[in-house]
C-alpha cells in the first residue's frame, strides 16, 4: 500500500514538480535573504569594531596680538586676524554631551625632569647636541691664558683702548661675516654642567639690544657699577682676573659636538643675554602667521652680567641668579610628556601615520590602573640611549605657552618657570613599553595642521599614572589636546546639534568652533554597508513572511490533494497509522527535495546578490564625504567584509522551509484522519 501511494507521486509529475519548485523558490529566497542579513549585521559590527570616528576641535576668533577677542573689528586698533587659539576655561559640556558623542579626552602636556639624562636633539649633521641652550656661568678672563693679545684682534665694532681690560661688543656683521673676539675662559662654575668652556677659544658677545631704548637703567637693571659706559654703550668692559657671573645663551648649535673625554659638549660661541626665567610669556598673533609664543621683560629682571663679589652684596639679586641657575639645570634635563587615556585618539595614530616598530602599545588595563609605563619615539630612544624595558625616573611640572609645531624636526621644549627649586607635583619611575615612529601624511589634505603634528620627542604616559596632576578644567583647549569620539556614521547629527547650540559659525566677540573629522574611511564604505543592511532587512521580512504564508498554503493544497487517497486507503483496510505514514513520507520527499535544492541555490546566490547591492552604492554621495578628512590610500583602514553564505544559516533555512511545510501538512492530514473514510471521498456531482 505504501509503495503504491508513493508511485502516485510520479503519476502526476507536473503537480509534484510544482510543489517542489515552489518550495525551491521560497527556500532560495529565504536563504539568500537570511544570509545577506547576517552578513550585513556582521559587517556593521565589524566596521564599528574596526573603524573609529574622532573629531578635532579648534576655536577661532578675531583677536588682537595678545589673543584677546575683538568684539568689533571695525574699531580695533590692534587687529591681528582670525586665528585658531589656545583657550583656557572654555566650557566643553555642551559639546561632550551632544548626541553621537561616545567619549572625549582633553590631554595635558607637562615637563618631566630626569636628573640622569641630558635632553638632546639632532643637529643638521645628525649628531646629538643638547636642547637646552642657556646657562649661568661664573668665569674669569685670565691674561696668561689668552692665545692672542687684544691689540692683535679685529676691532671693527668697538674702539680699541689699550688699558688691559676687555671690551665685549655687541653682535656685529659686516659683508655677511660675523665679528666677535675670541677668549679662553677660566670657568669657576656652570649651572647646567653640560657644555665645555674651560680654556677653549670661544667667541662671545653681549646682546645690548633694546635695553637702553625700551627700559630705563635702575639699581636692579644696570651694568656693573665698575664698568665704563656712555648713555648708549656699544660694549661692556670686563676686568682681567675678576670673577663674573653671566646669563648666557645660543650655546646649542651645529658645532656643539660631544667630547667623550670630558663628558661635555664643545662650544665655539655664546651670547651674554637676558635670562629666560624672569620674563612674561604669552601667545602672540599677527595677520598671516600662526599662533606663536612671545614674551616681555619686567624691570626687576636681573642684568645679564655682574662682578660676582658685587652680586654677593645684593642678596635679592643673587637669589634671582640662583633661581635662574636651578631653572636652567632642570630645563637641560627636561622632556615633554603628554598624558592620554587612549593613544589611538591621537590623530596621527588614528590616521595610521604612527606605528610601533618595537615593543607594544599601552594596554587598556594600564590606562585604567594608572600603571607607570610610557611610549617614546624611536629617535628619542636612540638619542638618549633608552631601550624598551628601561625605567626612567621623572619629576613632573606644569608649563604653559607651548606651540604645537608642525615643521619637520619640531620638538617639545618644556621650560621650568618657577622660582621654587622643587615645584614638582608628581614623580615616579616609568617603564618604556614601546617605541613609535611617525611617517609623513601624504596626499592633499584639509586636516588640522596643529592636531596632526607629533613633535618627535613626545613621551606618552597614562593620565591616571599622575596622582596629583592639575584639574582638567585648568587645561587649555586646543586642537592638539582635545579628541572627541563619535559614533560611526553620526557626524551629521553632531554637526546639526553644534549648529543648534550656536557653537559653530563665525561670530564677532565670541569663539567659533571648527571641527575636523577623521573616520579612517568609514564614510566611504558607509553607503554600501547601509545599503546592504537595509536591503537585507527588507528582503528578510518579505521572504520570511512569504515563506510562512506560502509554505502553509502549499501544505494545505498538498493535503487537500491527498484527501481522496487517504479515504481510499482507509476503505481498503489500511490503518490510520499506515495512511498517515504514506502521506507524510510523500510530503517529506517533496519537502526535503525542494528545501535542499532551494537552500543550495540561495547559498550560491548570496555572494553575488550582496556584491550587486554594495556595488550599487559604491558611488558615495557627496554628503557622506562632506565632513570626512581626506585620507591617503596608505592610511585608510582595510577590512575584509563578509559577502558569502554561512553553511549553518543555509541549513537553518532549509530546515525552516521543510519544517513549515511538514508541520502544515501534518495539521491538515491529522484533521482528515479524524474523519470517516467515506467523508474524504468525492461526493456525486463533485
Amino acid at each position: 500500500m505504501l509503495s503504491m501511494h508513493l508511485k502516485q507521486l510520479f503519476r502526476k509529475p507536473i503537480r509534484t514538480v510544482l510543489y517542489i519548485l515552489v518550495l525551491v523558490l521560497l527556500t532560495a529566497f529565504f536563504c539568500t535573504s537570511l544570509n545577506l542579513y547576517m552578513d550585513s549585521q556582521h559587517n556593521l559590527q565589524l566596521a564599528n569594531d574596526t573603524y573609529t570616528t574622532i573629531a578635532i576641535m579648534e576655536l577661532y576668533a578675531d583677536v588682537d596680538s595678545r589673543g584677546n577677542i575683538i568684539s568689533d573689528v571695525t574699531k580695533a586698533e590692534d587687529y591681528a586676524g582670525y586665528h585658531a587659539l589656545t583657550v583656557y576655561g572654555y566650557d566643553l559640556e555642551p559639546i561632550i554631551t551632544a548626541p553621537s558623542v561616545k567619549k572625549y579626552e582633553l590631554r595635558a602636556r607637562y615637563g618631566a625632569f630626569n636628573e640622569d639624562n641630558i635632553a638632546v636633539r639632532y643637529n643638521d649633521k645628525k649628531q646629538a647636541i643638547p636642547i637646552c641652550s642657556e646657562d649661568i656661568i661664573r668665569f674669569k678672563i685670565v691674561p696668561e691664558h689668552q692665545k692672542e693679545a687684544e691689540a692683535d684682534k679685529e676691532w671693527n665694532d668697538v674702539e680699541f683702548v689699550d688699558d688691559g681690560r676687555y671690551r665685549i661688543g655687541a653682535e656685529s656683521w659686516e659683508d655677511g661675516k660675523f665679528f666677535s673676539r675670541t677668549y679662553n675662559l677660566d670657568i669657576v662654575e656652570s649651572a647646567i654642567n653640560v657644555y665645555e668652556y674651560e680654556k677653549r677659544p670661544i667667541n662671545f658677545y653681549v646682546q645690548l639690544g633694546r635695553i637702553y631704548m625700551d627700559e630705563p637703567l635702575t639699581d636692579t637693571n644696570s651694568l656693573m657699577p665698575s664698568a665704563d659706559y656712555a648713555d648708549k654703550p656699544d660694549c661692556i668692559i670686563l676686568e682681567p682676573n675678576t670673577e663674573y657671573i653671566a646669563s648666557i645663551t645660543h650655546l646649542s648649535d651645529s658645532n656643539s659636538t660631544f667630547n667623550a673625554a670630558s663628558g661635555l659638549y664643545k662650544i665655539q660661541i655664546f651670547t651674554i643675554a637676558r635670562d629666560e626665567l624672569f620674563r612674561n610669556e604669552y601667545y602672540y598673533y599677527s595677520i598671516g602667521r600662526t599662533e606663536d609664543v612671545d614674551w616681555n621683560y619686567p624691570y626687576e629682571q636681573p642684568f645679564w652680567i655682574y662682578e660676582y663679589d658685587e652680586l654677593k652684596s645684593k642678596p635679592e639679586m643673587l637669589k634671582k641668579y640662583e633661581q635662574i641657575a636651578r631653572a636652567y639645570y632642570i630645563n637641560s634635563r627636561s622632556f615633554g610628556v603628554m598624558t592620554t587615556n587612549d593613544l589611538t585618539g591621537i590623530p596621527a595614530f588614528h590616521l595610521g601615520n604612527m606605528f610601533i616598530p618595537e615593543g607594544r602599545m599601552i594596554t587598556e588595563e594600564e590606562y585604567a590602573s594608572g600603571a607607570k609605563v610610557c611610549m617614546i619615539s624611536t629617535d628619542l630612544a636612540k638619542l638618549q640611549g633608552w631601550n624598551v624595558g628601561d625605567k626612567i625616573d621623572f619629576s613632573f611640572y606644569e608649563y604653559n605657552n607651548f606651540v604645537n609645531a608642525t615643521i619637520w624636526g619640531s620638538r617639545l621644549s618644556p621650560r621650568y618657570t618657577y622660582t621654587d627649586p622643587d615645584h614638582f607635583f608628581d614623580n615616579g619611575e616609568y617603564e618604556i613599553v614601546g617605541t613609535y615612529n611617525v611617517r609623513p601624511l601624504t596626499g592633499t589634505s584639509a586636516v588640522s595642521a596643529s592636531a596632526i603634528s607629533v613633535p618627535w620627542n613626545t613621551i606618552y604616559i597614562p593620565e591616571k599614572s599622575l596622582e596629583n596632576a592639575p584639574a582638567e578644567e585648568d587645561r587649555p583647549v586646543t586642537g592638539a589636546l582635545l579628541t572627541i569620539w563619535l559614533e560611526n556614521g553620526k557626524i551629521e547629527p553632531f554637526i546639526e546639534r553644534m549648529n543648534e547650540l550656536g557653537i559653530t559659525g563665525a561670530k564677532q566677540g565670541d569663539y567659533e568652533a571648527r571641527f575636523t573629522f577623521y573616520d579612517q574611511g568609514y564614510s566611504r564604505i558607509q553607503p554600501s554597508l547601509e545599503a546592504l543592511s537595509g536591503t537585507a532587512e527588507l528582503l528578510l521580512i518579505l521572504s520570511s513572511s512569504l515563506l510562512v504564508i506560502a509554505a502553509l498554503l502549499l501544505a494545505f493544497f498538498y493535503a487537500q490533494s491527498q484527501k481522496q487517497s487517504i479515504g481510499t486507503m482507509r476503505l481498503l483496510g489500511c490503518s490510520k497509522a499506515r495512511a498517515f505514514v504514506a502521506v507524510m513520507l510523500s510530503a517529506l520527499i517533496i519537502a526535503v527535495t525542494g528545501a535542499l535544492i532551494g537552500a543550495a541555490i540561495g547559498h550560491a546566490l548570496t555572494a553575488g546578490v550582496g556584491e550587486s547591492i554594495m556595488a550599487s552604492a559604491n558611488q558615495t554621495p557627496e554628503e557622506f564625504l562632506a565632513f570626512s578628512a581626506y585620507l591617503a590610500e596608505s592610511t585608510q583602514v582595510e577590512v575584509e567584509f563578509a559577502l558569502g553564505a554561512d553553511a549553518k544559516m543555509s541549513l537553518l533555512t532549509c530546515l525552516a522551509a521543510l519544517g513549515l511545510f511538514i508541520a502544515g501538512t501534518l495539521v491538515f492530514v491529522l484533521r482528515y484522519l479524524g474523519k470517516g473514510p467515506r467523508e474524504l471521498l468525492p461526493r456525486a456531482g463533485e
